[in-house]
């Protein structure tokens, strides 16, 4: 179960920059060689932004659980950061 919900927050915060991206600069739903651009990019911030934000210990032990407040700061920095992106802060 802690496999799946790991999986649920990775992909709720994709798609929150995802959509911010698109707020900011939308792209035809149709051009899916951009779509996949913005993706591929996004999963790149993603995993910048996590390892700001997650300590050491966790990347080292890939087995083991985040806190609930490593989660907690890890969702602050996505929404801020969404925020920045579709300009609300």
């Amino acid at each position: 179960m802690a496999d799946e919900s790991a999986h649920s927050l990775y992909d709720w915060q994709v798609s929150t920059l995802m959509l911010a991206y698109d707020v900011a600069d939308p792209l035809d739903r149709d051009d899916n060689e951009q779509l996949a651009k913005r993706e591929e990019t996004v999963r790149e911030e993603l995993l910048r932004i996590a390892k700001a934000v997650i300590p050491e210990e966790f990347w080292e032990d890939g087995g083991k659980e985040l806190t609930p407040e490593v989660a907690h700061g890890l969702t602050k920095a996505v929404i801020g950061r969404a925020a920045t992106i579709a300009g609300c802060s």
